[in-house]
């Protein structure tokens, strides 16, 4: 397991834009991404998922990685 903290840098939080493409470029990978934050775990590779955590500007999201390709895994 690989876990990785990504700070909001968007200043209207994770919104549709932003959201989609880290779930496009997350979904390139075949480890499982799951999402923490405000203690509430979810599918990275869901845009739902990603959007229904609420981040704002300034947050840290979480991310575990698990799987065979778990080290190439970039959230950035």
């Amino acid at each position: 397991m690989r876990t990785l903290e990504y700070v909001i840098t968007e200043p209207e939080g994770l919104h549709a834009l932003p959201a989609t493409a880290l779930v496009e470029k997350l979904n390139k990978y075949s480890s499982e991404i799951l999402a923490t934050f405000n203690g509430k775990i979810v599918n990275a590779k869901s845009l739902f998922g990603l959007m229904s955590l609420g981040a704002q500007h300034g947050d840290v999201i979480t991310f575990s990685i698990f799987g065979e390709d778990e080290d190439e895994v970039e959230i950035n």
